[in-house]
């Protein structure tokens, strides 16, 4: 017979790498570092004031992703401050900083359609800008504000279908249109974008520089169109008023433009239905 001895140091030896196999899972999981509060708690985008769709699906927003170390402080002050709060003057003081500090670096600010349910973005607008004579009209960054401030002489108007399918969104600087368009929606998606900067404005721009003075030593393509009272009036029928300038050097007064959007293959057509001077 043979005759097998085993020590107690090797039985001890045993049991204690056994026990080790069936820690190591738990203690692997326990290392792993959890993710960063701050990334938890930052969301990546500000919903514009008064832009939620009909439904309270929807929403227009803005936000900084190149910048996240200015982004964090922007979330963060407008969470202290939400509109109408009164702010004390070391808290103005500090608005103005970050005010400046986002002024800065304006051409990374990007703005958003979002969902509110579901706290996603859904599509980032990217409106076409025209090519101008005009001082900085392709300089100008997207729209933003902070704690009900925004940057001067910007305004943004949204207009929203009853059905919450589709969105207007028209955004002006000054005298001129810095972008305007239509984004369409369907279940929680935002389809298509479509221009309704180019063809409204060349046909004001038409309609007002048969009022030109006689010598006059611009042309139509110097004339800045910014849009305003955007309005439905019918079912995919919309009007808006329209000013037309050459800078500070020239007023043609206002137009009336009225306007359909189709549907195309690919989204939507606009159609110019009339313009006409105010």
């Amino acid at each position: 017979m043979q005759v097998v001895t085993i020590s107690i140091v090797s039985l001890v030896m045993f049991f204690a790498a056994l026990h080790a196999q069936t820690q190591s899972p738990v203690s692997a999981q326990a290392s792993v570092p959890p993710q960063s509060d701050a990334s938890k708690s930052t969301q990546p985008f500000l919903v514009f004031p008064d832009t939620k769709s009909p439904d309270g699906r929807y929403a227009i927003a803005w936000g900084l992703p190149k910048h996240p170390e200015i982004w964090a402080k922007v979330s963060r002050f407008q969470e202290q401050h939400p509109a109408g709060t009164e702010a004390s003057s070391e808290e103005d003081k500090q608005l103005d900083e970050l005010f400046e500090s986002v002024n800065v670096v304006g051409d990374a600010v990007e703005n958003y359609v979002i969902d509110l349910r579901a706290g996603t973005i859904i599509r980032k607008l990217d409106c076409p800008r025209l090519p101008g004579w005009t001082h900085g009209r392709e300089a100008e960054p997207d729209y933003w504000t902070i704690a009900d401030r925004k940057p001067n002489r910007h305004d943004l108007q949204v207009v929203w279908s009853p059905q919450s399918d589709l969105v207007l969104i028209n955004h002006t600087w000054r005298w001129d249109s810095v972008t305007f368009c239509a984004v369409m929606l369907s279940n929680g998606r935002a389809t298509s974008e479509l221009d309704l900067n180019r063809p409204l404005g060349d046909a004001v721009r038409n309609l007002v520089a048969q009022s030109f003075p006689r010598g006059f030593q611009y042309t139509k393509k110097d004339l800045n169109v910014a849009f305003s009272d955007v309005k439905e009036v019918g079912d995919n029928k919309f009007s808006a008023v329209a000013d037309a300038v050459v800078e500070k050097y020239w007023s043609g007064g206002g137009a009336k433009v009225d306007f359909t959007l189709l549907p195309a293959s690919k989204g939507k057509t606009v159609k110019l239905v009339g313009v006409r001077a105010q």
